[in-house]
C-alpha cells in the first residue's frame, strides 16, 4: 500500500486539494462577502472538481514514473516503484483507471453546470500529462514550461467553475458585483503566476539534480543542452525575477486592495515567508555543485510554494477582521 501512496505522490495530492479549497474559502468567498455578496455553490459539485483534478494528477504521476523508471534507477535507486514494487502493467492499468474516473467525474460536473465543453478541458489536461511524460519532459525547457502551466492553471479552472456553476446572492449593502469579481480575478491570477514561476524554477532544479540519469536516457533537458552552470544562472535569474514580482504584487496591488488596507500582517508574511526565501534559493543555487545541494534547494522551493499558498488563509483572516 505504501508503494501505491508513493506512486501517486499522496502528499502532493493532499496539497492540491488544500490549494483548491484555500482558493474558494480563503479568497473567493471572503472577498465576495466583503462586497456584500454570498456565493451559493454545490459542495458536491466542487468536490467533483477537486476529485477530478486529484485523479488527473495521480494519473499523471503514475505515467511519469512509468516512463522515468530507467532514469530513476540511476538518479534515485532506492525510490523506484514501477518495475520494482509495482509491475509495469499494473501501473498502466492504474493510470487508465485514474484517467477514466477523472473524465467521468469531469463530464458529470460539466453536464451538471450546463457546460458540456468544460469536460474537454480535463481531456486536454490528461493528454498533456501523457505528452509531457512520454516526450516533452526529455526536451530542454519545453517540458518544464508545460508542467508549470498545468500548475498555474489550477486557480483559473476554479474561477471558471465558479463563474459557470455558482449562484451569487446580493445582500442589502452590495457594492458592485463586476468590481468584486475583478478583485478576485486579480488575486487568483497572482496565485497562478506564483504557481507557474515556482514550479518552473523547481522543475529546472530537479533537472539539474537528475542530470546523470537523464544523460543515460539520451534526454535533452536544459542542464544537458546548455550546461549546469548556465542552468544554475537561469534558475537564479528566475528566482530574482520572482522576488521582484512578489514585491511588485504587494506594493502595487495587495496593499492597495481596500479589504487588506492598513494591514501589516500581509507585509511581514509576504516579505519574510515568501519573497526572501526565494531570493535565498536564487543566491544559494549559484554556489551549489553537489546533487545534495540541488535536492535541498528543491525542497526549500516546495516549502516556499506552500507558504505562498497559505497566504490565502492569512488573507481570509485579514478580510474577515476588516469586516467585523
Amino acid at each position: 500500500m505504501l508503494a501505491y501512496f508513493r506512486l501517486i505522490r499522496l502528499p502532493n495530492l493532499l496539497m492540491i486539494a488544500f490549494i483548491m479549497y484555500a482558493m474558494l474559502y480563503g479568497i473567493i468567498e471572503p472577498i465576495l462577502f466583503y462586497y456584500g455578496f454570498q456565493i451559493v455553490t454545490s459542495n458536491l459539485q466542487f468536490a467533483f472538481l477537486v476529485l477530478t483534478c486529484l485523479f488527473l494528477s495521480a494519473a499523471g504521476y503514475v505515467i511519469n514514473d512509468y516512463f522515468d523508471r530507467k532514469a530513476d534507477h540511476i538518479n534515485r535507486p532506492n525510490k523506484v516503484v514501477v518495475g520494482v514494487k509495482i509491475q509495469r502493467r499494473s501501473a498502466i492499468i492504474l493510470h487508465s483507471v485514474f484517467n477514466f474516473i477523472a473524465l467521468v467525474l469531469g463530464f458529470a460536473l460539466a453536464i451538471s453546470i450546463g457546460k458540456f465543453w468544460f469536460g474537454f478541458v480535463f481531456v486536454l489536461i490528461s493528454l498533456l500529462f501523457w505528452w509531457y511524460s512520454a516526450r516533452l519532459k526529455k526536451l530542454a525547457i519545453a517540458g518544464n514550461i508545460l508542467i508549470a502551466l498545468l500548475s498555474g492553471i489550477l486557480p483559473i479552472i476554479i474561477l471558471a467553475f465558479l463563474h459557470y456553476g455558482s449562484i451569487y446572492i446580493q445582500g442589502p449593502h452590495s457594492m458592485g458585483f463586476a468590481f468584486a469579481l475583478k478583485q478576485i480575478f486579480k488575486v487568483l491570477m497572482g496565485f497562478a503566476v506564483f504557481a507557474f514561476l515556482f514550479t518552473l524554477i523547481r522543475e529546472i532544479v530537479k533537472d539539474i539534480e537528475d542530470v546523470k540519469g537523464d544523460i543515460a536516457m539520451y534526454c535533452k533537458t536544459l542542464p544537458i543542452v546548455a550546461g549546469i552552470k548556465l542552468s544554475r544562472q537561469i534558475v537564479a535569474y528566475l528566482c530574482f525575477i520572482s522576488f521582484a514580482l512578489i514585491l511588485v504584487a504587494y506594493f502595487i496591488f495587495i496593499r492597495n486592495f481596500e479589504f487588506v488596507a492598513n494591514d501589516f500582517l500581509s507585509l511581514w508574511y509576504i516579505i519574510g515567508l515568501v519573497a526572501f526565501p526565494v531570493l535565498y534559493c536564487g543566491i544559494k543555487v549559484l554556489f551549489s555543485v553537489k546533487k545534495q545541494d540541488f535536492s535541498k534547494i528543491s525542497k526549500m522551493l516546495k516549502y516556499n510554494m506552500l507558504t505562498g499558498i497559505l497566504y490565502a488563509i492569512i488573507l481570509r483572516i485579514i478580510i474577515i477582521s476588516n469586516i467585523l
